[in-house]
């Protein structure tokens, strides 16, 4: 008797092309560098991180960024930095990450410096992000959640075409949970 067969397929990694540009925005892979820039934007300041789990010191700023590059290795996607394209600032940061490890959810997600909020800028970037996540990376379905007083995100996510789907408990929170289906985009 010989050896069971085994079948084996080609597995093709399918990544997000970066960078993504917007009218005035522009989306790379993380560099290691990034975080004092991020920590001083976002991470390390109380008001922009208050609906976000609460500010975080610099290890932990180091620790989501290497996170982000794992996951951009791994799955060919993640949280990116995003800049203003005129003046080459860090501004916030955002993409796809698992909703929860193993999946199956993938969730769009953006946080702004609070300098750079009520500019359009997370609506912007979540519909090339919805683009990328629908067309080169053939996603059928993206959610996103939110803390209900995250007004502000909930408005995005209207305007992305967003449904609401009820509520689950994710990072250590109650969220509002929502999908958008491919063939819903709104974006």
């Amino acid at each position: 008797m010989g050896s069971p067969r085994i079948d084996v397929r080609p597995v093709k990694i399918v990544s997000v092309a970066l960078p993504i540009f917007t009218t005035r925005l522009a989306m790379r892979a993380y560099e290691p560098g990034d975080v004092d820039q991020l920590h001083a934007v976002l991470y390390g300041d109380p008001a922009s991180m208050a609906l976000l789990g609460g500010a975080r010191d610099r290890a932990g700023t180091r620790a989501s960024i290497d996170r982000s590059i794992v996951q951009q290795e791994l799955g060919g996607y993640s949280f990116w930095p995003v800049f203003e394209r005129e003046s080459g600032l860090l501004i916030g940061e955002a993409g796809l990450c698992p909703l929860s490890p193993g999946g199956p959810d993938i969730s769009l997600g953006y946080a702004f410096g609070r300098d750079f909020w009520g500019r359009g800028y997370a609506t912007e970037v979540g519909r090339s992000v919805l683009a990328a996540a629908f067309g080169e990376f053939g996603l059928q379905r993206v959610v996103a959640i939110t803390r209900e007083a995250n007004t502000r995100s909930r408005n995005v996510l209207g305007k992305l075409g967003f449904r609401l789907d009820g509520r689950r408990h994710v990072w250590g929170a109650e969220q509002l949970y929502f999908v958008l289906d491919r063939n819903e985009d709104g974006a």
